[in-house]
């Protein structure tokens, strides 16, 4: 578990056989080579992926299961996010020589097969950022401030920023809900959400690393690594949360897999990546 949470804290700023086969329509996704940290796209058609260490992003067609590299540089695979009509999505990228705090952001648009830099945007505002509306009368994003470690919200259209955690603790890894009331933050190894104003308590619902919310923004999905030195993950399971209360639920229970990063396809269906062997599953919640 330590060494997962440096992974985030650092890229932020940085059963056996048998019980495995009851995970329900379980399906590897034909892949070659070590992959992890699957983001399913909207419409579900699509997810990113990155190779160890968070290097390097591809985009994999979850129908044909065709992959195919949109940038090789280190660290670009944490924190990229999808536009909200899955035309597009977002990631980060630095030069070889730069430190982390110096990434720039960048778009790929699917169809045209263009990157853009996207000057405006600070890298810090992935993975909540989902593109502009001109529609949109607000446009909220969330980050964490590297020198207070409090989570922040802004909203991009009104300029406006203010402090979501109030509370005590060091905190990482925000995850923005769907209809942007909701942040799920991590102090330590527990995840809290708070409502995006900060404005009433903060609920514990358990411990973990979220990854994901539910597409009605019922819940989150997570997983809770173990590890016997500290410093090697000898097993992880899935776990997935209810937003408002604590009443976290395991739903994996294996040992042939290393269940890590699980991201909602759909209410009832999510891709996960086994960080035993890189390779990246589909399976029923339900």
């Amino acid at each position: 578990m330590k060494k997962r949470l440096f992974y985030y804290f650092l890229f932020a700023f940085s059963v056996t056989l048998g019980n495995a086969q009851e995970l329900k329509n379980l399906e590897r996704i034909n892949l070659e080579g070590y992959f992890t940290n699957p983001v399913a796209s909207p419409n579900g058609k699509f997810a990113l992926v990155t190779s160890e260490h968070f290097n390097g992003v591809f985009l994999l067609d979850l129908s044909t299961q065709e992959i195919n590299q949109i940038s090789e540089k280190e660290g670009s695979g944490y924190g990229y996010c999808w536009n909200k009509d899955s035309e597009s999505f977002y990631f980060k990228q630095k030069n070889k020589e730069d430190y982390y705090l110096y990434s720039k952001t960048y778009s790929y648009t699917i169809n045209t097969k263009q990157i853009t830099e996207l000057s405006e945007i600070n890298h810090n505002y992935l993975p909540s950022f989902n593109g502009f509306n001109k529609e949109d009368e607000s446009q909220i994003i969330v980050y964490t401030n590297i020198t207070t470690l409090k989570i922040h919200a802004k909203d991009l259209v009104t300029q406006k920023d203010w402090v979501v955690t109030q509370d005590d603790g060091q905190f990482y890894n925000a995850i923005l809900s769907h209809d942007s009331k909701k942040v799920a933050v991590h102090n330590g190894a527990d995840i809290y959400v708070y409502n995006i104003y900060g404005n009433e308590k903060a609920v514990k619902i358990g411990t973990g690393i979220a990854t994901s919310w539910s597409p009605n923004d019922n819940y989150l999905i997570g997983f809770l690594d173990q590890s016997s030195d500290g410093h090697t993950i000898d097993n992880s399971e899935i776990y997935i949360y209810n937003s408002e209360k604590y009443s976290p639920k395991k739903i994996t229970n294996t040992e042939v897999f290393s269940e890590m990063f699980p991201s909602f396809i759909e209410d009832n269906k999510i891709l996960f990546s086994d960080d035993k062997t890189g390779r990246i599953y589909s399976f029923n919640i339900q």
